[in-house]
């Protein structure tokens, strides 16, 4: 998809994801081997009252569900393979509850503006609108991306 292709104010389902105690643990045993992320006792006692997911296992989530959508486009037949998205970071990162064992997070992304990159002028920038929410539609983790993607040639 070329950017003036890309359609904008469109909110795609990601898919969802379930957070259970092991794979919290693994996870933050891993990347981010904080008290409260790996040892259960350890997290009773610190202000959370209990085991949460560490931020980056929600953000790490979110980009293993785009690519898998992504893909699944790939092979319907409804996107072709690009390589030319180029991110230059994401803005407002956000996680505004934590995340405990069981909790199931949906996720979803809205492109929702296209702008113009000057040191880049064969790409343009877009910027979508990226959250978590679980089964009641409560807000856990968002953030915007932003994402160079090719002009057409």
């Amino acid at each position: 998809m070329w950017f003036e292709d890309f359609p904008l104010n469109v909110k795609i389902t990601l898919g969802s994801y379930t957070f259970t105690e092991e794979n919290i643990i693994a996870f933050g045993k891993r990347y981010d081997p904080q008290p409260f992320h790996v040892d259960k006792e350890a997290a009773l006692r610190s202000a959370y009252g209990g085991l949460i997911a560490s931020g980056w296992h929600t953000a790490a989530v979110w980009m293993k569900l785009m690519l898998a959508y992504r893909r699944a486009r790939i092979e319907a037949g409804a996107e072709q393979t690009q390589a030319n998205f180029v991110s230059p970071g994401v803005r407002e990162l956000r996680w505004l509850k934590p995340v405990r064992p069981g909790t199931t997070l949906t996720y979803s992304n809205e492109p929702f503006a296209k702008l113009d990159w000057p040191s880049r002028p064969q790409y343009g920038l877009i910027e979508g609108r990226n959250e978590a929410r679980d089964e009641a539609g409560e807000l856990y983790y968002s953030f915007i991306n932003r994402v160079l993607i090719a002009r057409k040639p």
